[in-house]
């Protein structure tokens, strides 16, 4: 019986040794014996050490091993010393090396990339767990995977440096996390470089310039091509970008069934009680200024998870709500991160998307905070993100900015799907975007823009094949008068019913307004909540369409039913958050989970919402 073997008692029988052999592997050893715990092992210093039940299989290992190898074999005294060299008592393999020779690829006999190949699909499916990007400039990174060994199946660590990339890269593993982390840390403060400082990392003792750009005038993509930055969009918009992860599309679009009638009519009446709960975990009770969020998206996962992003002044993170545990923290952006989005893709993976005031737009993993994606092309600050994922292709990322424009993204590529201006850059701003797939699979792409005495929100509803041709419908242009307010600043919201119908939301000086998105027909109008400066609208849509809103101004948050323009949750913070920030999602059970800034610091408050009509 075949298995793996770490360590015990063995006596060497006999060894050989390769000659006459090309470069690649002149320094291959096999080792057969005997083991104190009954059988045999074989022991090659490329593949490893291996235990067999009885001599004839052990015998046929050895064959097995030599016939990789093109040379002369020559039996040779025994001695570990070669088997030790490659595999040191601490357990580590020195598994690839670009630059030196004494790596296990180069004792994989004749055809080394097939083995590697291996290895390389182990480690896309393993879980990365530290991450550190080099500079822009050398497109390299420096990261920690657990992973399993295709040949043993045994679980190990592996940490990859490539300070450049396609240039220098060192792949070691380990049999523990332990080694393999200091591994990892003693890596990246070896590689750290001033001059070319680090675009992130989780060492937290090693310069990071997270704009760390190219030189002016100079830029770099993903594959290592450079080009001037004046050609950089033209040849995006040709080229595309390589994509660093795959991006399954959305899956095909689905047809509503009839809707029943008690649905379909108006509901004015009153929820009979309304239970609303504090659900905010402990660990985000403690006052951490450093923690009071810009922005947060809260999303609601088909296998019961629920999961909260917030922005902050140096990153953004991702929590689990239910014990409060952060599950990642994202730092790439070199000002403050405004603004965060949640999806998910139709293969389960979750990903985050950030706006800075740095002009970036950037794409991570959830899970692990793995850098996707980075849209360097708005020439100020993105305000804002927000997702779109239509029926048979990859997510869109819409991002708006002080530049006066809002953009479609295709993430696969990094190339723009579409674009629509709103007046002059640096005038108006679009502080605010939303986005929504129709049921005719088409997107809706709503924009709050602020004016001097006005917030104006923007409404284009564009099919794929109109986007991408550079066409676009406007369907609506609301404007809401501010004059008088202490701020024109308009958030927005957008949501779509089951029946085919649609709502859009918008918070502006003291006004709350929700219009029908179809027919423009303002539908209920608001007494905005608290006081101050700013607000934040979020919108859910109930199990029995009932629609709700939430609206978060200055120290207090409120929620809403639409149609009945009943009051279901009163929120009071303690002080005023500036900005006075909210999300909402609707849950399968008709209740409804609610996230608002807390005043005192801290990730965010979390309120759970259960109406009884």
């Amino acid at each position: 019986m075949e298995g793996t073997l770490e360590t015990y008692g063995r006596r060497a029988v006999m060894q050989w040794a390769l000659r006459d052999s090309a470069a690649r592997a002149r320094d291959a050893h096999i080792q057969v014996g005997t083991s104190s715990e009954g059988g045999w092992y074989v022991w090659h210093n490329g593949f490893g050490l291996r235990r067999f039940e009885d001599k004839a299989a052990a015998w046929r290992a050895v064959r097995s091993l030599m016939g990789r190898h093109t040379g002369r074999w020559e039996q040779v005294p025994t001695d570990p010393e070669p088997f030790m060299e490659a595999f040191p008592p601490d357990g580590s393999r020195v598994l690839y090396d670009t630059v030196q020779d004494n790596d296990l690829y180069n004792r994989w006999g004749d055809d080394p990339d097939s083995t590697w190949k291996r290895f390389l699909t182990a480690f896309g499916k393993g879980e990365r767990l530290r991450v550190t990007e080099t500079h822009a400039l050398l497109n390299g990174s420096i990261e920690l995977i657990k992973y399993r060994d295709p040949l043993t199946g045994v679980e190990r660590f592996a940490v990859h440096t490539a300070r450049e990339e396609g240039v220098d890269w060192h792949v070691v593993d380990y049999p523990d996390c332990g080694p393999a982390e200091a591994a990892y840390r003693k890596s990246v403060r070896a590689n750290a470089d001033d001059e070319l400082p680090y675009r992130s990392s989780d060492v937290v003792d090693v310069r990071v310039d997270r704009r760390s750009r190219p030189p002016d005038g100079l830029y770099v993509d993903p594959s290592g091509w450079m080009m001037a930055t004046d050609d950089k969009h033209e040849y995006i918009d040709i080229h595309g970008v390589p994509s660093r992860v795959s991006w399954p599309p959305a899956p095909p679009l689905r047809r509503p069934g009839p809707v029943s009638a008690m649905t379909t009519q108006p509901r004015d009446w009153d929820p009979l009680e309304v239970r609303v709960r504090d659900v905010t975990p402990a660990a985000w009770l403690r006052d951490d200024a450093e923690l009071q969020p810009r922005s947060l998206a809260l999303i609601a996962l088909t296998d019961g998870r629920r999961l909260l992003a917030s922005a902050h002044d140096s990153g953004a993170h991702v929590w689990s709500t239910g014990d409060g545990a952060k599950l990642c923290t994202v730092s790439g952006h070199s000002e403050w991160v405004l603004a965060v989005a949640l999806t998910a893709l139709s293969d389960g993976r979750v990903v985050l998307a950030t706006g800075g005031k740095d002009h970036l737009a950037r794409v991570w993993s959830a899970q692990d905070g793995a850098a996707l994606v980075e849209i360097d092309w708005h020439e100020a600050p993105v305000n804002t993100v927000a997702w779109a994922y239509p029926p048979g292709d990859v997510p869109w990322l819409i991002t708006g900015s002080d530049d006066a424009r809002v953009r479609l993204w295709d993430v696969e590529t990094q190339r723009s799907v579409g674009e629509f201006e709103v007046g002059s850059p640096r005038v108006d701003l679009v502080w605010s975007v939303a986005a929504v797939v129709l049921s005719d699979g088409s997107v809706c792409v709503v924009a709050g823009v602020e004016d001097i005495d006005a917030a104006r929100v923007h409404v284009w509803n564009s099919s794929e094949q109109y986007v991408r041709s550079g066409e676009r419908t406007r369907s609506h242009e609301f404007v809401v008068d501010c004059a008088g307010s202490m701020s024109s600043t308009p958030a927005v919201a957008v949501a779509t019913l089951v029946d085919r119908s649609l709502r859009v939301a918008a918070i502006a000086g003291s006004t709350v307004r929700i219009w029908d998105g179809h027919t423009g027909e303002v539908l209920r109008t608001l007494p905005a909540p608290g006081d101050g400066h700013g607000g934040d609208v979020a919108l859910a849509v109930l199990p029995d369409l009932r629609v709700v809103v939430a609206a978060a101004r200055g120290r207090q948050t409120l929620v809403w039913e639409v149609e009945s323009g009943a009051v279901l949750a009163r929120v009071d913070q303690p002080t005023a958050s500036f900005p006075p920030i909210v999300s909402l999602v609707a849950l399968p059970d008709g209740g409804l989970l609610l996230a608002t800034g807390r005043g005192g610091g801290g990730p965010a408050r979390l309120l759970q919402v259960d109406p009884r009509w």
